[in-house]
């Protein structure tokens, strides 16, 4: 096979991967009030059992603990800032 060829095969495998990760619902995602709570220095697990706050049941926001994503009630304390 060609160069071009071979160019071909690796951009049609590029975009068919981008589209399985891509969200295919229009429209915008709505944030839910209330901040993450801050990221633990512990052990993190890099799961993601969501995207963005609209998959996460009644308040809860989708928040990052440094390598996955997890549903998690808004942290209600108060940011110390240094």
């Amino acid at each position: 096979m060609t160069a071009r060829v071979y160019c071909s095969l690796i951009a049609v495998l590029c975009l068919s991967g981008y589209l399985s990760i891509t969200d295919a619902t229009p429209g915008k995602t709505t944030a839910k009030p209330g901040v993450c709570p801050p990221q633990s220095s512990g052990i993190k697990s890099c799961t993601t059992s969501c995207n963005s706050d609209s998959n996460c049941p009644n308040n809860e926001k989708c928040c990052s603990n440094g390598c996955g994503r997890y549903c998690t009630v808004p942290y209600k304390g108060i940011y110390v800032v240094k």
